[in-house]
């Protein structure tokens, strides 16, 4: 009613033609009054004070009519989308015409709160909704697989071949190694498989509807996405959900939201480092299934066993109708940046069609990100330290930390499904496109073989097989952007000494409105102000009330109040808020390649052509060190589509991102030379601008890529020290650690929040940042 009211109020203000006055007789020059002079003026003032206040009430009384006879005022919002994240229309043009299209365009940009139950009709569901909402959730059947897995072949023949290595080593007779084998295969088995329940996923979403309020303000999912996965569930075929992973939350989440909404619950790959007590029970319950994190204990040596198992329990569950889930990063991201994808668990979903096993799936990338993080900031591990194991007693310490905490909204994208089939048949066409049909020939399609698979195959894996996995794992990788990261984004990289609040709001404003124009999942809205307040952490971000002096002639004029907005430099807290930043960081990439190669350019250019503000560059050198640029950080950041080429997307980059507007004056390209391959012109050149307001933002997007770059040039540096000399993996962290600080301390670098474990384990391209970093200088 309050929201009725309020939107007809804005509507009687927008469309009131007059105003209600109170007309004030001007102050008498009189002095002197005789008596009678003013009993007559105040008999006037009464009389016209009388008729401003029935003027006024008649306008009311018009304008209260208005609007109840009026539409009322719909309060302007840019429409967005009621779906967001299609998958790819060049690989899988049928899948995005498929399941989204039947779905009622239902306004709704920003989402619903899953949180928030609907009281039914009747007495005890309006009591007890929580409970009635959950008890009337679908069953589903979830049936035990182990049986089945015992007697696949397949994990006989593993059982054997291992039984015949034990014989050949340990020299034991050949019936109690078989023994012996078949019994661990059991044990892992056991171990590993998931033992989904209803009654435990009910007991646990009631759980959630009470425990989440106290430190979740909002969970939002579209309904639009919501219908997409209904009509998904009802085809059939295996869901193959593909999350991106933040914290130990997600699945719980996940399974939340599928429970509530009807849909058939997976069972979930999930580290053996979660297979605690009570816990590792309830996750089991919930659909976990254990993998061990170091598959194999002995390096150079696979334990054939142990593939084989997974991989066939994967295979059978997938025989028996489950729905999967996995996390196609693997582990949970410590930088706040998307993880190189890993396809093991996806290369047995592959099998699984190839061998027949399942006629198609449907795989579902599902975006995810919160506001603040949930299990903590990763800041010891960024430090070099390694990681703690959970136990019993840090797990009931997390959940009573989390329970007292404030984590803001979280926000749940499940992006249109696409056909792995369809997926497939995309991959071979475009291979025969590149190799004339050497490779996959229309008569002969991919075929799976026993040696094809990461996790059950022996040591060699089929170029062509790895290819495809790769590809499908980098057409899932997305996240929404939520109001922490934005404003992490701009206190680290363009506000690092602080800002006033004013100026944060504008430059807010600015790069929200670039972030829509390229389509990019927002998951927030309202007045800038409150987003920012909302946004800003105590232990991370200073808000300090100061006062401002101007003075003239040394005189002091006029004092006023801000309010002034800083990070906490801070090594722990810089951190911190990186992670929330890299997210952004994603979106701008291309940008911040391009420009870097850019402002060097402008750095070591000629000092006459820089004083006459005539600085030029070539496209095509542009590309090239932009292509260079982007195959060092190839292990950082997806900068495409498996199925665009990088040079293509840097060229449209150029012309669709408007370069000459923002960083240049003016290009030439007057050399009258014909088009060359019908798309790719000749000899632009690009006239780089000096104006205060492009050279702040090449600056601005240098400096995004600066610390990642210096962590690749001084490890590559570090390296050339080392030659010669042997060191273990974590003695050359530390001492690329000792060498970054130095350079801090010297002024030479400026950043201190590096991902050193990160740049370090990427020998070879520390190696390549180092050539380019010589050459370009």
């Amino acid at each position: 009613m309050v929201d009725i009211l309020s939107t007809r109020l804005q509507e009687v203000y927008a469309k009131w033609e007059t105003r209600t006055a109170v007309m004030r007789n001007p102050e008498s020059n009189t002095t002197r009054l005789l008596i009678e002079d003013l009993r007559r003026t105040g008999q006037l003032l009464y009389k016209k004070k009388a008729q401003d206040k029935e003027l006024a009430r008649k306008i009311r009384k018009d304008s209260l009519f208005k609007i109840k006879e009026s539409e009322p005022l719909v309060p302007f919002i840019k429409e967005k989308s009621s779906f967001l994240h299609y998958c790819c229309n060049s690989c899988t043009p049928s899948s995005r015409n498929s399941l989204v299209n039947t779905i009622s365009k239902q306004y709704m940009p920003f989402g619903l709160n899953i949180l928030v139950v609907n009281r039914g009709s009747s007495l005890f569901s309006k009591v007890f909704y929580c409970i009635s909402h959950v008890y009337n959730c679908k069953k589903y059947d979830y049936p035990r697989v182990s049986q089945t897995v015992l007697e696949d072949e397949r994990l006989k023949d593993a059982i054997k071949l291992t039984a015949w290595e034990t014989v050949t080593n340990e020299g034991c007779s050949e019936t109690v190694a078989l023994l012996k084998a078949g019994a661990r295969a059991k044990t892992i088995l056991f171990q590993m498989e998931s033992k989904l329940s209803n009654l435990l996923l009910k007991i646990t979403a009631w759980l959630l509807y009470k425990l989440l309020p106290y430190f979740i303000q909002s969970t939002i999912v579209l309904p639009s996405q919501m219908e997409m996965l209904k009509k998904a569930n009802e085809t059939g075929l295996p869901l193959i959900l593909l999350p991106l992973h933040r914290s130990h939350l997600d699945y719980i989440m996940i399974s939340f939201v599928l429970l509530i909404n009807n849909i058939k619950n997976p069972i979930i790959a999930a580290g053996d480092n979660l297979k605690i007590p009570f816990f590792g029970w309830f996750l089991r319950g919930l659909g976990a299934f254990f993998i061990k994190r170091r598959i194999d204990p002995v390096i150079g040596r696979k334990d054939i066993l142990y593939r084989a198992t997974l991989h066939t329990y994967i295979m059978e569950s997938l025989r028996a109708g489950y729905n999967i889930e996995f996390f196609i990063e693997g582990g949970r991201s410590r930088t706040g940046k998307p993880c190189m994808p890993k396809g093991g668990i996806l290369s047995v979903i592959l099998d699984a069609y190839m061998d027949g096993i399942i006629e198609d799936a449907l795989l579902i990338p599902v975006a995810m990100n919160y506001e603040r993080l949930v299990d903590g900031n990763f800041i010891k591990e960024q430090l070099g330290q390694p990681k703690e194991m959970e136990s019993f007693k840090s797990t009931v310490k997390a959940i009573w930390s989390t329970l007292i905490g404030n984590y803001g909204i979280v926000k749940i994208d499940f992006c249109q499904p696409f056909s792995l089939r369809e997926m497939l048949k995309s991959f071979e066409k475009q291979q025969n496109k590149l190799t004339g049909g050497k490779i996959f020939p229309v008569e002969k399609p991919l075929k799976s073989t026993m040696s094809s698979s990461s996790l059950y195959g022996t040591d060699v894996i089929v170029e062509e097989y790895r290819q495809l996995v790769d590809s499908i794992a980098r057409h899932v990788v997305s996240m929404p952007i939520m109001s922490t990261n934005v404003v992490a984004f701009l206190l680290l990289n363009k506000f690092r000494d602080g800002c006033t609040l004013d100026k944060l709001v504008e430059t807010f404003d600015l790069i929200r409105q670039e972030l829509e124009s390229r389509n990019k999942d927002l998951a927030f809205c309202g007045e800038t102000v409150d987003i920012i307040n909302h946004a800003v952490s105590p232990g991370l971000i200073k808000q300090q009330r100061q006062e401002i002096t101007e003075t003239v002639n040394g005189r002091q004029i006029k004092s006023n109040f801000v309010i002034a907005i800083r990070p906490v430099s801070i090594l722990p807290n810089v951190i911190e808020l990186s992670y929330y930043s890299n997210t952004m960081l994603t979106c701008f990439i291309m940008d911040s390649i391009v420009a870097l190669y850019a402002e060097l350019q402008s750095q070591i250019n000629d000092p006459i052509a820089i004083a006459q503000n005539n600085i030029m560059v070539s496209q095509d050198h542009l590309i090239e060190k932009s292509l260079k640029l982007c195959d060092i950080l190839k292990y950082e950041f997806i900068f495409c589509k498996p199925c665009q080429e990088l040079e293509r997307v840097v060229e449209h980059y150029l012309q669709e991102e408007l370069w000459s507007r923002r960083y240049a004056e003016n290009f030439d390209n007057s050399s009258d030379e014909e088009y060359c391959n019908k798309n790719k012109i000749k000899n632009i050149q690009y006239k780089l601008s000096l104006i205060p307001e492009h050279a702040e933002r090449m600056e601005f997007l240098h400096v995004l890529l600066r610390p990642l770059i210096d962590t690749y040039t001084f490890s590559a540096f570090t390296l050339r020290k080392l030659v010669g000399q042997s060191l273990s993996e974590r003695d050359l962290i530390h001492e690329i650690f000792c060498d970054l600080k130095m350079n801090l301390d010297c002024g030479i670098v400026n950043y201190d929040e590096y991902d050193t474990d990160s740049a370090v384990t990427k020998v070879y391209d520390t190696i390549a940042a180092f050539k380019w970093t010589r050459n370009v200088n």
